[in-house]
């Protein structure tokens, strides 16, 4: 165990020894290693994270995207249809276009829901034109006018989406007499004068 107590003691002398002998030159090429090292992992760290920033970045416009696309045929009669459209304001605060766009389909469609043939008879609809907006923002430029114009909508999606609007309003009418006892019971409690 001596012996090898021994080695150390002359390892870290001869160690010493190096050390004395290093020039300014061998310093600053130690130095430019260890920093080099710490620059490359930085730069590696922020090259990374600019990349998941564009990726989630690009997700979240191709989801709006897919969603409007997707359900073009409902419009402002579906729930999904509607948020997507919400959303385009914050995700694509960049692009003044599509925020133009948007702009005039908002101020243009403000009824509850829009007919199917609406869209299927104004191919240069607003919606039309806001959609082929966001795809070229998301890189598909030559997209056709014409992919507005025909979608797949069974009858009975129609017909269950009325049957939905339905059930609600009579759900909503139901309700209504239990809805106006509680706030008649909540206005006399809140009169000043009992």
């Amino acid at each position: 165990m001596t012996e090898t107590v021994e080695i150390s003691s002359e390892s870290i002398k001869s160690l010493a020894d190096l050390i004395n002998q290093l020039g300014l030159k061998d310093w600053l090429s130690l130095v430019a290693l260890f920093f080099s090292a710490i620059v490359a992992v930085l730069i590696g760290q922020f090259l990374q994270d600019r990349k998941e920033k564009r990726n989630r970045e690009y997700q979240n416009k191709f989801s709006i995207f897919s969603t409007i696309l997707g359900l073009r045929h409902s419009r402002a009669g579906n729930e999904n249809f509607v948020i997507a459209i919400n959303q385009i304001p914050i995700v694509f605060h960049k692009n003044e276009k599509v925020l133009k766009k948007l702009d005039r389909f908002i101020k243009t469609h403000v009824d509850p829901i829009s007919p199917t043939e609406k869209v299927i008879e104004n191919l240069n609809s607003d919606l039309n034109d806001l959609v082929l907006e966001v795809a070229k923002d998301l890189g598909y430029s030559n997209i056709d006018n014409n992919v507005m114009k025909s979608f797949y909508y069974p009858a009975w999606s129609f017909y269950r989406h009325q049957s939905d609007l339905i059930y609600n309003e009579l759900y909503s009418l139901e309700k209504f007499h239990d809805l106006e006892a509680a706030r008649q019971k909540n206005k006399k409690s809140n009169d000043p004068k009992d």
